[in-house]
C-alpha cells in the first residue's frame, strides 16, 4: 500500500506540473487532489492541505471564468466535438472530492469537529447515480471520525455498519470489530467488551498481530471487572505477541502500563522482566524518550523488589537520558525516584544524596511550571529531616512545603488531598519539640509519602 501510495504522489505531481506547463487549470487541480490523497495515505495530512487549497483555488478561477461549464455542456450535447475529456471534467464532483480529501485530512490531524463539518458540506455535493463512490467515501469518513472521536453511540453505530458491511474485506470487519471491543472497553463496557474480544482472539488465529491487540482489549476488560490474575496473564500474553512480532512501537507502548500492573498486583520481579524485554525495541526505534522512561520505571520496579542498588543503577541511566535529551523534568523524575531509593536504605550518606537530589528535582520542576511537584520535593526532604532529627531543617523545609502546596490551586492538589494538611501537622509536632526537646516524636509523624506522595491526614 505504502509502495502504490509513492507511486501515486509522485506521478501525481508529474502530472501537475505537466498540466500547469500547458495552462490546463482543470487537469492541475485533479492532480493536485490526487497529490493531496497519497499524501493522506502516506500519513502526511498536514502537507495535503495546501494541496487542497490550491486545487481548490483553480475550481474557483475556473468558476469565476465561467468557460469551463460552457465548453464541458458543448462537449456533451455537440456531436460534432469528441466527448469530454479529462480536461472537461465536472467541476461540481471534483469539488467534492476536494472536500473528502479535506475530511480525510483533518480526520487524520484530529481535528475531528473541523472534518465532520467538511465531509457534511459535501453530502449535497455527492447526490446522483454517478457520484455513489463520493457517498460511500464519505460513509467511511463520517464512520471513521464517530470511531476516532469517541462518541460512543456515534462510534458504536458506525462501527456496527463496517462490521455488517459484506462489501468490505474478512481483515477490513474484523479490524472494526476490535475498534468495537476496544471503544466497549474504553466507555467501561467491560462484559461486552469481554465477550467481543474473545471472540475476536478465536477468529483471529491467521493474524497475530490482530489476535494480540485484541488480547490486549480483553485484559484490559478483566482489569476493570477486577480479574486482576487473568488480567495480568491475558496481557502479558498480549505483550509477548507484540514480541514475537517485533512490533516494537506496541511493545515499547504497553510495557509501562503492564509493569506497573504487575508490580501494583504483587508482582515486581515480573513488571522488571517486562520493562527489561522492552528496552531492545526502544534501542531499535532509535526513541530515547521511551528508554529514558522505560529506565525510570525499571528503577521504580527494581525498589518495589527489594533491590536498590539495580534499582539506583536503572533512575542513573534514566537520568543520563534525560540529559541528552535536555529534558529537564524527566531527569527531575528520575532524580526524585533515586532519591526515594536512597532515603529507604536508611544510611546518613544515601540519605545527604537523597537530599540532594530532591533539591536538584525541586529546582527543576519549579523551573517548568510544575509547582505541585516542586512541593512533593519540599515535603520529602522535610519528612527525611524529620526522621534524621534535624528538626530545625526540617521545620524550614515544611514550612516551605506548606507555602508552596498554598499557592498550588486545588484542583492540582487532588491527587494528594491530605499532603497540606500533613505539613501542618508536622510544623504542630516539630513545635512541640523544640519546646521539650528531650520528649520523642509521636510515631505517625514524619511520614514519607515516596513516589506517589499520598497523606491520609485531613485539615483541622
Amino acid at each position: 500500500m505504502r509502495d502504490q501510495a509513492e507511486a501515486l504522489l509522485a506521478e501525481s505531481r508529474a502530472r501537475t506540473a505537466a498540466a500547469r506547463a500547458a495552462g490546463q487549470s482543470y487537469v492541475v487541480a485533479v492532480h493536485q487532489m490526487r497529490t493531496a490523497q497519497a499524501l493522506v495515505l502516506l500519513d502526511r495530512p498536514a502537507e495535503a492541505l495546501p494541496e487542497l487549497d490550491a486545487a481548490q483555488a483553480y475550481i474557483d478561477l475556473l468558476r469565476a471564468d465561467g468557460q469551463h461549464d460552457h465548453q464541458r455542456m458543448l462537449h456533451m450535447v455537440s456531436a460534432s466535438l469528441p466527448p469530454p475529456s479529462e480536461a472537461h471534467g465536472d467541476l461540481g464532483e471534483l469539488e467534492a472530492w476536494i472536500l473528502v480529501g479535506r475530511a480525510m485530512a483533518l480526520t487524520r490531524l484530529g481535528r475531528w469537529a473541523d472534518a465532520r463539518a467538511i465531509a457534511q458540506s459535501a453530502r449535497p455535493l455527492s447526490r446522483g447515480w454517478s457520484r455513489r463512490n463520493l457517498r460511500r467515501t464519505l460513509d467511511g469518513i463520517d464512520a471513521e471520525i464517530a470511531r476516532a472521536d469517541g462518541t460512543s453511540r456515534e462510534a458504536l453505530g458506525a462501527l456496527d455498519r463496517v462490521v455488517a458491511d459484506t462489501a468490505l474485506s474478512e481483515s477490513q470487519r474484523r479490524q472494526a470489530r476490535y475498534e468495537r471491543a476496544a471503544h466497549l472497553s474504553e466507555q467501561g463496557q467491560f462484559d461486552d467488551a469481554m465477550r467481543e474480544a474473545l471472540l475476536l482472539v478465536r477468529d483471529a488465529d491467521d493474524d497475530p498481530a490482530l489476535a494480540a491487540r485484541a488480547r490486549q482489549v480483553l485484559g484490559a476488560a478483566l482489569a476493570g471487572l477486577g480479574r486482576d490474575d487473568d488480567a495480568n496473564a491475558t496481557l502479558r500474553e498480549a505483550f509477548e505477541g507484540f514480541r514475537r512480532l517485533d512490533d516494537h512501537s506496541a511493545v515499547v507502548a504497553a510495557a509501562p502500563g503492564l509493569a506497573w500492573r504487575l508490580v501494583s498486583t504483587g508482582d515486581p520481579a515480573a513488571g522488571c522482566s517486562v520493562l527489561e524485554s522492552a528496552l531492545p525495541s526502544a534501542r531499535s526505534l532509535g526513541d530515547e524518550q521511551a528508554a529514558c522512561d522505560l529506565q525510570a520505571a525499571l528503577g521504580t520496579a527494581r525498589d518495589a523488589q527489594g533491590d536498590s542498588r539495580a534499582a539506583v543503577t536503572a533512575f542513573a541511566e534514566s537520568i543520563r537520558l534525560a540529559e541528552i535529551l535536555d529534558d529537564t523534568v524527566r531527569a527531575a523524575d528520575a532524580r526524585h525516584g533515586e532519591a526515594i531509593v536512597r532515603i529507604r536504605a536508611a544510611d546518613p550518606h544515601e540519605a545527604v544524596e537523597a537530599l540532594s537530589l530532591l533539591d536538584q528535582a525541586r529546582g527543576a520542576y519549579a523551573a517548568a511550571g510544575l509547582p505541585e511537584r516542586a512541593a512533593e520535593c519540599s515535603h520529602e526532604s522535610a519528612a527525611l529531616l524529620g526522621r534524621l532529627g534535624s528538626y530545625d531543617a526540617a521545620a524550614a523545609r515544611y514550612a516551605i512545603a506548606r507555602d508552596e502546596y498554598r499557592a498550588i490551586p486545588d484542583v492540582l492538589r487532588g491527587d494528594d488531598p491530605g499532603a497540606l494538611a500533613d505539613c501542618e501537622y508536622n510544623l504542630v509536632v516539630l513545635t512541640a519539640l523544640a519546646n521539650t526537646p528531650q520528649s520523642p516524636p509521636p510515631p505517625d509523624a514524619f511520614g514519607s509519602g515516596g513516589h506517589l506522595m499520598q497523606h491520609q491526614r485531613t485539615a483541622t
